[in-house]
């Protein structure tokens, strides 16, 4: 019975073992880095930038809708798009910002960046 237990649990560790490096090998920052922490830090920063970028562009389309709504009224067609464009940056500005997040959580703690 103990050996059973023993196959059972060094099976168990394999298993979690496999999936642990499945769920690393699916990080596209991991992926591309590697353990290059200076490839990490440059992408953490590009990925930051690139969402304070989206939310700005966001930001200039939805004071677009603001001002074609005063003028054309809410349901414009122009309105509609620009707001439709503005939760698509937004969107994609959340995503850049969890990747600058998944970035960081991989640099060493005391690393100055």
């Amino acid at each position: 019975m103990g050996f059973l237990r023993t196959i059972g649990l060094g099976a168990l560790i394999l298993v979690a073992a496999a999936a642990a490096g499945c769920a690393a090998a699916s990080d596209p920052v991991l992926s591309r880095c590697g353990s290059d922490y200076t490839c990490l830090r440059d992408t953490m920063f590009q990925y930051r930038q690139q969402a304070a970028e989206l939310s700005a562009l966001a930001q200039r389309y939805e004071l677009e809708a603001q001002a074609k709504a005063r003028e054309m009224g809410q349901d414009a067609e122009q309105v509609v798009k620009s707001r439709e464009m503005a939760k698509q940056l937004r969107a994609e500005a959340r995503q850049a910002d969890e990747l600058a997040r998944d970035a960081q959580r991989q640099l060493p703690h005391n690393m100055k960046y």
